[in-house]
C-alpha cells in the first residue's frame, strides 16, 4: 500500500495511472438527497444500507453515486467543500463492476474490534476515514477487496495541521499490516464473523479521534465551529487539547452496535 496526496481532488484523481471508475459516498444529513435532486435532474444512486443489517434505517443511509458526466458538476461542488457543500463524504476507486464495489462497501460497514466486539463504523465520514486509513501500516488488505483507492479530505497531519489536503490510500502492492497487527486480525477473524477486523492501530486512531471530538465540544469557544480551520487548529495547539488526549473514552461514538438507531450515531 502507499499514500498519495494532492491539494485538490481532481489533481489527486489525475495522478492515477490506471483507468479506474469512481464512486462518491455521501452521508445523509437529512438534506443530502433534496440537495442532490436540486442539482441533478435524473439522479441515480444506491442506498449504502440496502441489503445490510442496517436496512431498517434507509432514511439515514448514505448514498453512493457512480461518478460520470451526469454528476460531473456535483463532484466539483463536493471537491470544493467535502463537508458542508453537499454533505460529508469520501470517494472510492475501482476497476471492478459496480455490484462488487457496492457489495464490498456494505461489508465494510460491519467491523470487529477489541477482539470479540462487533459494530458499525462510519468510514464514509472523512474524519473517520482519516483515522482508519491515514496510517497504511495498520490497514489490512481486507479493507480493499475490489477497491483500488480510498480517498478523503483532511488535515495533512492531526498533530501538525498546517494545511488540508486530499489523501488516497492505494492498494498498489502486496504490503500488509505488521506481524503484530496480522496476528490480531487473524484472531479476530477466527470467530467466523463476516465483519472486517480493526487493527490495534485503527482502534487507537478511532479512540484518539473520539477524544478530540469530545474535547472540542467541551472546550470550544462560543460561536466557534469545527468547520472553521483556524479555530480548529488553535484548539489542536492548546493545552486543553493535550489534556483531553490523556483521557480514556469508549470508542462507541464512532463504532456502534447494529441494534442502535442511526439517530444515536455520532458524526464525529
Amino acid at each position: 500500500m502507499r499514500m498519495s496526496h494532492a491539494d485538490t481532488l481532481f489533481e489527486l484523481l489525475g495522478k492515477q495511472s490506471r483507468h479506474l471508475s469512481h464512486w462518491l459516498i455521501l452521508e445523509e444529513t437529512g438534506q443530502t438527497l433534496s440537495s442532490l435532486y436540486r442539482q441533478v435532474t435524473a439522479l441515480e444512486y444506491e442506498w449504502l444500507f440496502l441489503e445490510t443489517p442496517y436496512a431498517d434505517f434507509l432514511k439515514r443511509s448514505p448514498v453512493v453515486l457512480r461518478v460520470n458526466d451526469a454528476i460531473g458538476d456535483l463532484l466539483r461542488v463536493f471537491s470544493q467543500d467535502p463537508r458542508k457543500g453537499i454533505a460529508p463524504g469520501i470517494v472510492v476507486a475501482s476497476q471492478a463492476p459496480e455490484e462488487e464495489v457496492l457489495g464490498h462497501l456494505r461489508t465494510c460497514l460491519s467491523v470487529a474490534f477489541y477482539g470479540d466486539r462487533k459494530g458499525m463504523v462510519r468510514y464514509y465520514h472523512p474524519d473517520v476515514a482519516a483515522a482508519l486509513f491515514g496510517s497504511p501500516e495498520y490497514v489490512s488488505q481486507a479493507w480493499f477487496g475490489p477497491l483500488d483507492r480510498w480517498i478523503w479530505h483532511g488535515e495533512v497531519h492531526p498533530r501538525n495541521p498546517v494545511a488540508s489536503a486530499w489523501h488516497a490510500l492505494c492498494a498498489d502492492d502486496d504490503e500488509s499490516v505488521p506481524h503484530e497487527e496480522q496476528g490480531h486480525t487473524a484472531v479476530t477473524q477466527s470467530t467466523a464473523t463476516p465483519a472486517v477486523a480493526l487493527s490495534r492501530g485503527q482502534e487507537a486512531a478511532l479512540e484518539r479521534h473520539i477524544r478530540v471530538m469530545r474535547a472540542w465540544k467541551e472546550f470550544r469557544q462560543p460561536g466557534e465551529s469545527l468547520d472553521d480551520p483556524e479555530a480548529y487548529r488553535r484548539f489542536l495547539a492548546s493545552a486543553r487539547f493535550e489534556q483531553a488526549l490523556g483521557e480514556k473514552n469508549d470508542p462507541l461514538a464512532v463504532v456502534e452496535a447494529p441494534t442502535q438507531s442511526p439517530s444515536q450515531w455520532s458524526a464525529t
